[in-house]
């Protein structure tokens, strides 16, 4: 029964294959996170999914999307960066491997079904943990919960850290896929910068692009509070279909998102021009 857990391995396993692989950090139910650097060059994006558990359908979308182009292009992936909550939403209980953290989930949900879980094995939403207007979100919790907790302290969660590691490269451009909506999310307080390449990436979706509102804590707020350039939160599908989102949708989203790959490249190899005053030396797919 543990169809994701299954298929998330198999990703790493094939990723390994044209990509360098990088341990970030270990989860409280002892599974890496891992980052992937595909291509030769400079890395000139950071693509992300399954922040949230019950969004593990990004995490099979962006396998998809990287393993069609094969390392032509220099990027970074973290395919999962909660690999817990991903596994516990998709796999259920029994996909939780130590008995005292399982013990603390039951306590947690107050049920056995956990397809709506958002958060990681310790109840804290990784998406409101970032040091970005830390627990000043509409929606924050301050204990333990299925979603929206935002833990002890900016940065405690272990899958926090990974992505904070991640992002001392310095990307010119991130983007972090979560369902749903089919809208793109854009800067942060003072960080409104670069709205052409973000219009561009969502009008090739099709996609509304917003700017955030009543939003704390994200991956993608702490990057636009903390580097110059485009940090992005796309929601993927339709609301109609709710979350879990169905895995048979998945060749739907595939048509929608592709080229995906190559036109952040392009996208990030203007920014990065951009910030550096176009001077610096171009990744070579992207030419």
């Amino acid at each position: 029964m543990k169809d994701f857990e299954n298929k998330l391995l198999k990703a790493y396993n094939d990723f390994e294959k044209y990509a360098r692989k990088e341990t970030l950090a270990r989860t409280i139910d002892g599974r890496d996170v891992c980052l992937f650097r595909f291509g030769t060059g400079e890395s000139r994006f950071l693509l992300t999914a399954g922040i949230h558990g019950r969004e593990w359908i990004t995490v099979l979308l962006v396998t998809e999307l990287v393993l069609r182009e094969k390392g032509t292009f220099s990027f970074d992936c973290i395919p999962c960066l909660n690999p817990d909550g991903c596994c516990l939403a998709a796999d259920g209980a029994e996909s939780v491997r130590d008995p005292n953290v399982l013990r603390n989930l039951y306590r947690i949900n107050g049920k056995k079904d956990f397809s709506q879980w958002k958060a990681n094995a310790r109840g804290v939403d990784v998406n409101v943990n970032f040091d970005a207007d830390w627990g000043e979100g509409r929606y924050n919790r301050t204990s333990p919960a299925p979603s929206d907790y935002i833990g002890r302290e900016p940065g405690s969660e272990n899958e926090t850290k990974a992505a904070i590691k991640a992002l001392e490269r310095s990307y010119p451009l991130i983007v972090c896929y979560h369902s749903l909506g089919e809208e793109v999310y854009w800067g942060y307080e003072h960080n409104f910068r670069h709205y052409e390449e973000a219009k561009i990436y969502a009008d090739h979706l099709g996609y509304k692009l917003k700017r955030s509102e009543h939003s704390c804590g994200g991956m993608k707020d702490f990057y636009a509070l903390s580097y110059p350039g485009l940090g992005l939160t796309v929601e993927v599908g339709e609301e109609k279909y709710g979350h879990p989102y169905p895995a048979e949708r998945l060749p739907v989203l595939l048509e929608k998102h592709k080229g995906t790959i190559p036109l952040l490249a392009g996208l990030g190899d203007k920014i990065h021009d951009g910030i550096h005053g176009g001077g610096a030396e171009r990744s070579e797919e992207s030419v």
